[in-house]
């Protein structure tokens, strides 16, 4: 025992000594050395990195581990916490990599929840919001089995504020409602200033503003009791973002005045960035557009070198509205930019919703093997299986080809559609959906959306657009065009066809501009201007009206 301890004192004395006198050096490089050492070798390399990750700030006390440690706990601590300096640095690509490595060896409950929720909030900064509530999920669960109200209470934050950023504030309400239940009980201030300011954000993306800023100065009024400045200018910001909401640009402007200079001392670097963008806003709804650009730019500066995709694409909207009538050629590369991270951010979406609906397809196919196998037993019976068997293959051939037929003629028509809009120069998709019929995996899931967005177009057409018309034109039942649509777009097909409509308007709406509002209404299939307009500022976030006067 004296021989350990001896041996484990020498260890971590040699691992100091190597760490101030060596030359300082990536922890990446140490990572790589750690991975590739075995034995005392892999001991002292574990060392070095876990006082580098004290150093940094990271660890509540420096880790050192003793000889005999098992090469499994060295590993799991090391990964987990190169995974958190990571996350720390801003980047979170390889903060979920490292913790994706740790996650399997963590068999103890508590450490097993601390990765789960590293990955949660790495997932969730580059936007991958399907995995981050799938990691926050697990972690809530294993916190809610240790009865702790104060762990379960920040699972339910991470999840709300996943749920926030993925663009469904309903369900956010009910987690965060929930997880200020649990602080209550738990009766910490501090993790009460923080769901209040997430409760602030979710009432704000309701477009509750009012609400939102009583959380965001409850918020605030805790940060200034428990003396934590650096906090309060994180509550500021979420307090100027309610005001914005009420159009209170003035007032919002003095609360970023106040917390830019505490965030820009700090090291809370991603408030910063989210702080230039609502202080950008403020301006730039005070018609103070060039003041309005620095802040924008600033943030998006931070963000790509954060690699935080869903704030970056806030910051370009910012900058190509507010350089549109001063610099148009700059604008448009914002434009660019942004169109690129809308795209990619509703891909990442889309790709959790196709590898469910691949999951999913799997288990029909095993159901319907199970199907075949029965049915292959049953054929020894006798000859009245077998003409059953032929009968409903003469059904389907004949079912299958009146199916053809109707999507000959369908092609046709669209066909048609495209020669006439061509010639007419009337618009011909919308962006948006065009570039989901692009990203789908084969050439059948694509011709499938194709037909679907000419045949909402014929509907447009005659004035009237029903999922009920658009099955019968695509020869399936509405609920077997519903699974399929969502299976591939994420969304249902009324939801689908509403977008093709209104991304039809807002086409029409740039390159008419003489034309009515009431107008573009109806070619577009919308019963009156007042559902339109509502439709559309839902959707783009603001009013065909305002929209046309953004392009002067």
């Amino acid at each position: 025992m004296n021989r350990q301890f001896l041996f484990s004192a020498i260890i971590c004395l040699l691992t100091t000594l190597v760490s101030a006198a060596a030359e300082p050096r990536a922890v990446s490089q140490w990572l790589t050395d750690f991975g590739t050492a075995q034995g005392t070798k892999q001991l002292a390399e574990a060392n070095r990195l876990m006082l580098a990750f004290n150093e940094a700030g990271l660890t509540d006390g420096l880790v050192q581990f003793a000889a005999g440690t098992r090469a499994d706990s060295l590993c799991q601590q090391v990964w987990y916490w190169a995974g958190e300096y990571y996350y720390a640095g801003g980047d979170y690509k390889l903060a979920r990599q490292w913790g994706e490595k740790a996650l399997p060896l963590c068999h103890d409950a508590e450490m097993r929840a601390n990765c789960l929720n590293l990955l949660s909030l790495s997932a969730f900064r580059m936007a991958h919001y399907d995995a981050a509530a799938q990691y926050a999920k697990e972690c809530y669960r294993l916190d809610e089995a240790s009865g702790d109200p104060d762990l379960m209470s920040s699972s339910l934050n991470t999840i709300a504020g996943i749920y926030i950023g993925a663009n469904q504030p309903r369900e956010a309400e009910k987690y965060i409602l929930k997880a200020i239940e649990m602080a209550r009980q738990a009766e910490n201030p501090a993790r009460q200033s923080v769901l209040c300011g997430t409760a602030s954000e979710v009432y704000h993306a309701l477009l509750d503003d009012e609400r939102a800023l009583r959380y965001a100065e409850e918020a605030c009024a805790i940060e200034h009791r428990l003396g934590r400045d650096d906090r309060a200018a994180v509550r500021l910001t979420q307090k100027a973002s309610a005001l914005n909401g009420l159009k209170r640009y003035a007032e919002a402007e003095q609360a970023l005045r106040q917390a830019l200079p505490v965030l820009r001392q700090g090291d809370d670097r991603h408030s910063l960035g989210i702080a230039c963008n609502k202080m950008g806003m403020a301006l730039f709804s005070q018609q103070r557009q060039a003041e309005a650009v620095t802040f924008f730019r600033e943030a998006a500066d931070i963000f790509v070198e954060m690699g935080d995709l869903g704030n970056e694409l806030h910051a370009r909207r910012g900058l190509y509205e507010s350089l549109w009538h001063t610099n148009p050629d700059s604008a448009k590369i914002e434009l660019d930019r942004f169109d690129y991270l809308k795209d990619s951010l509703y891909s990442h979406a889309t790709a959790e919703s196709l590898a469910r609906f691949n999951a999913e397809l799997d288990n029909e196919w095993l159901a319907q093997e199970n199907v075949a196998q029965r049915a292959r037993l049953w054929r020894v019976v006798g000859w009245g299986a077998v003409v059953a068997a032929l009968l409903a293959v003469a059904i389907w051939w004949w079912m299958r080809r009146r199916s053809r037929l109707r999507e000959n003629a369908l092609m046709a028509i669209i066909e048609e559609l495209k020669r006439t809009a061509a010639q007419s120069g009337e618009p011909q998709g919308a962006k948006e959906t065009e570039t989901i019929v692009a990203q789908c995996d084969n050439d059948t899931d694509r011709e499938f959306l194709s037909r679907l967005v000419a045949l909402v177009k014929v509907q447009m057409a005659q004035g009237v657009v029903s999922v009920e018309g658009l099955a019968s034109g695509m020869c399936l039942t509405s609920g077997h065009l519903n699974r399929r649509v969502k299976a591939l777009t994420g969304v249902t097909t009324q939801q689908y066809a509403t977008r093709v409509r209104l991304e039809s308007a807002r086409l029409l709406l740039e390159q008419e501009r003489d034309l009515p509002v009431a107008e573009v209404a109806w070619r577009c299939g919308f019963d009156d201007a007042a559902s339109f307009s509502r439709a559309f500022k839902r959707t783009f976030g603001c009013s065909p009206t305002q929209h046309r006067q953004h392009l002067h």
